[in-house]
């Protein structure tokens, strides 16, 4: 199954092309700074955020200048 589907079979509430923007980038960012593992899927980093909460994962990429 590809990703795209589990992502809609499992987390029926991420409908918008905004969304998945978001956690796409959220999640790209956070593999650069080493925050998470390079072989994250989205699908697995939306069950964490579920579990963790989305924005503990933002609050790791606000730089304070």
């Amino acid at each position: 199954m590809p990703e795209t589907e589990s992502i809609q079979k499992y987390f029926p509430l991420i409908k918008s092309n905004a969304e998945k923007l978001l956690i796409a980038s959220t999640l790209d960012a956070l593999k650069e700074q080493h925050s998470l593992p390079e072989g994250t899927t989205k699908a697995a980093f939306i069950s964490l955020c579920f579990s963790r909460g989305l924005n503990d994962y933002l609050k790791e990429l606000v730089v304070d200048e």
